[in-house]
Parts: C-alpha cells; sequence; structure tokens
C-alpha cells in the first residue's frame, strides 16, 4: 500500500534486489515467503528542524503542534514516525492499519491510528473499504504525512490548513475505469469524524466526500467536493460570544447577529481542485480550494498554491507560491445611542476579528536531495506576508498576539511578514 501511494505521488523510491540467501537458510525460504504474502509492513518518517525569524510572531509547521518556534530552533514540528500494517497484501480482501506518532496539542508524540480498514477488490472495477479512512479532499490526502513522497517538506499551509480533518471513521469506495487514452478515477466516502483541540473539540457529525481524478500520460487533474456537519464544542469561544451578545461592549445588535451568525451547528461545503503535469525533468502542480459555511467559527475563504521543480540526477530544486483569503462578510455590529468612540472602536475591531481576516500569501523555494536509497534531505526557505490584518491577534499556523480591544497585548508591533527555515530528512522502510 505504502509503495503504491508513493509512486501516485511521484516519489523517486528504488529498492535494491535482495541478496541471496545462503545455503544454510535454503529451508526457510519457504516459510518466509509464505509470510510475505500474507503480512506486509512499511514505515515512513521525518526528523525535521525549523526556525522562524520573528520576536513577535511564532510558526508552527501544523497548527495543532503543541508549541512554535520564536526564533528559536525547533524539532517537534515535522518530526514522525509510522508504521502501516497490511494482512492479506495480494488478495482481494485485506486490512490495513496505520498507526502515525507526531506531535500534536492533546496527544503529543503519542502514538494514535490514522487509519484502520478492511478493504475488498471486487471483480469489477470498483473496490469497497470499510473502518477509519483518509478523507479524500486534496491531492495529497493519502500522502499528507508520508513527507517523503512530497517534493517540499510539508503540504502548503496556505491550502491544507484550512480543514484538519484529514480522517473519517465510514465507509468508501472507489471506482477505477479505463476510457480511450486514459482512466477515470472517483472515490466516494461518508462517515464522522473528531479533531480535539485546546480549546475544545470540532466534531463532524457526518462527512460526505466525492472526488474525481482523470490521469492521462504525463498529467493528471483531480476534482472534489466535501459537505460537513459539524458541532463546534469550543467553551471558551462560545463563552466570549455571549460576553459579546451581552452588550459588554455597548454593541446594539451583537445578540442578534451572533445568533444568526455563529450557530454552533455548523454547516460547511469545500469544493476542491488540483492539477499535475509532469514533462521530462520538470513537474508543475497546484490546488485550488474554496471553503464555504454558515458559521463565522468556520470562516469564508479561497486558497491555492502552485509549485514548479525540476529533477537533476539526485537533486530536485523547487519554487512555490500560495495564497490565503477570507471572504466572510462583515458582521454589521452596530453600537448603542450614546456609546463612547472607545466602545464604537472596539465593537468594529471586533467586528473585523470575527471575520478571521488573516489571509496571508507564501513563497517558498527550496532543495530535495535523495542521497541514498529511501532518503532524501530537504532545505526549505518560506517567507509569509499577511496580506489582510496584521493588527487583531491570531492563533495557528502563525500566530501573533492580540492588542486592546481584543486582547492585552502592549508590546512591539508585527510588521506582518514572517520568515522560516527548514531543515527535514525524510525516510521509508
Amino acid at each position: 500500500m505504502l509503495s503504491a501511494l508513493l509512486l501516485a505521488a511521484g516519489a523517486m523510491a528504488v529498492r535494491a534486489e535482495p541478496e541471496p540467501m545462503p545455503n544454510a537458510e535454503i529451508g526457510a525460504a519457504p516459510a518466509a515467503g509464505e509470510l510475505a504474502e500474507w503480512v506486509k509492513l512499511d514505515g515512513f518518517g521525518t526528523l525535521g528542524a525549523y526556525r522562524s525569524n520573528d520576536a513577535v510572531a511564532s510558526m508552527r509547521p501544523d497548527a495543532r503542534n503543541a508549541n512554535a518556534s520564536l526564533r528559536d530552533w525547533r524539532f517537534d514540528g515535522d518530526s514522525q514516525l509510522s508504521g502501516q500494517l497490511t494482512l492479506n497484501p495480494n488478495g482481494p480482501l485485506r486490512l490495513v492499519w496505520q498507526v502515525l506518532a507526531k506531535d500534536d496539542i492533546v496527544l503529543r508524540f503519542r502514538p494514535r491510528t490514522e487509519w484502520l480498514y478492511l478493504g475488498w477488490e471486487t471483480s469489477t472495477p470498483l473496490s469497497l473499504r470499510a473502518g477509519r479512512l483518509a478523507l479524500p479532499v486534496f491531492m495529497l490526502s493519502e500522502t499528507r504525512n508520508v513527507a517523503y513522497a512530497l517534493t517540499n517538506v510539508r503540504p502548503y499551509s496556505s491550502l491544507y490548513h484550512l480543514n484538519p480533518i484529514t480522517k473519517v471513521d465510514g465507509l468508501g469506495a472507489i471506482w477505477r475505469h479505463t476510457l480511450g487514452p486514459g482512466e477515470l478515477s472517483l472515490d466516494a466516502v461518508h462517515g464522522r469524524a473528531k479533531v480535539d483541540l485546546t480549546t475544545g473539540r470540532i466534531k463532524a457529525r457526518a462527512i460526505t466526500a466525492l472526488a474525481a481524478q482523470w490521469r492521462q500520460g504525463n498529467w493528471s487533474l483531480r476534482l472534489g467536493r466535501s459537505e460537513y456537519q459539524i458541532d463546534a464544542q469550543l467553551p471558551a469561544t462560545l463563552a466570549q460570544l455571549q460576553v459579546l451578545a451581552s452588550g459588554a461592549t455597548g454593541c446594539a445588535n451583537c445578540a442578534s447577529v451572533l445568533s444568526a451568525r455563529a450557530p454552533a451547528q455548523v454547516r460547511a461545503v469545500i469544493d476542491t481542485g488540483g492539477f499535475n503535469l509532469e514533462q521530462g525533468a520538470w513537474t508543475l502542480s497546484g490546488e485550488w480550494m474554496r471553503r464555504r459555511s454558515d458559521s463565522i467559527l468556520v470562516a469564508d475563504a479561497n486558497a491555492w498554491y502552485a509549485q514548479l521543480s525540476r529533477r537533476m540526477g539526485a537533486f530536485t530544486p523547487f519554487l512555490g507560491i500560495g495564497q490565503t483569503r477570507f471572504v466572510e462578510a462583515a458582521l454589521g455590529f452596530q453600537s448603542a445611542a450614546g456609546a463612547p468612540p472607545a466602545a464604537q472602536a472596539a465593537n468594529a475591531a471586533f467586528d473585523r476579528f470575527l471575520q478571521s481576516a488573516n489571509g496571508r500569501r507564501s513563497w517558498q523555494a527550496g532543495l530535495r536531495w535523495d542521497f541514498a536509497e529511501n532518503l532524501a534531505l530537504k532545505l526549505h526557505y518560506e517567507w509569509l506576508k499577511n496580506t489582510q490584518e496584521i493588527r487583531l491577534g491570531q492563533t495557528g499556523s502563525v500566530s501573533y498576539p492580540a492588542p486592546p480591544p481584543i486582547g492585552s497585548y502592549r508590546g512591539p508591533s508585527w510588521d506582518g511578514q514572517l520568515r522560516v527555515l527548514s531543515l527535514n530528512l525524510d525516510f521509508v522502510f
């Protein structure tokens, strides 16, 4: 399974031919061969280090990492170790179990089950799965945690951080069919999921996703849509909204506006598109995403990225650009008659803050070096620049403190720019 995922992602993994067994081991060969037909074990991991350059804003590779870099080297962002066990890998009925150990704000590095499903390859082009499955939202959904399969160090945060749900407990089906010079595949999943955060839990009561992919020669195109019914179990966040609705800032309509715009029962839709083109030693790829919901707790946003790379023997330099833009409409908070200017300014600030106007653009450049079999060393430089707000505070992959009236920070202001240097060693076995 893992080797198939790497191949689909364009990874350059070459395994050496096995050495001939000594004569003393010939008698044990049939038993070992029979075991290999029933059990397959794969592993992958990353040893990573990264450092941001700003004294006010911090950065973490994943919004669910426990800690962030604030002008210091950290080793807990991308670092991970994972294993995948497949029972009956060559048969029509197989069991797949993938365990992931990666830094998480709740579990830290404790191993957790990422996938656990029973798959059935029918005699038709249809395959069925039941259990814990990858959610097929993005092009890299199935290889999101296999950094070796990526040219750069990690999936683009401009897009991938907008959907923290990576897996579902439910049912899935994949249909493949050859049409003329290419192949069409459909990947459908229905299930539920939950994501634990320091502020509470996001519980998806129902998720339905469908992705279509066309492969032809050296290019592929992917389109997808996923729908979510979410319970936002965020006690601290909801309590803050209740304080605002109480009129504590002299707001005349906050209660009615928040009742309509901030329900905890959220319906959201994500539309995605992606492409990959290989022309000789060159590879061009990109993705686009559109997220819409009926609650400011999941703010409306658009995002995209594009990456160009070129293979030169064991080296692959790459360049990339990405952007996130939040498009949540203004809430229209109105201050009560006679409210002082400070109250009016506070209501305007809270209105903008609740639009999650933390859009940014990123530029990336780096070099991948496949210096040995199944080993890749990557040097990655990223420049991040907020393109919407830089004064209201933010918590996530990029975080900076909020000054009054949103927060209490009174230190140096952030200029909206952040630079990050990463050095990762990726491996598979």
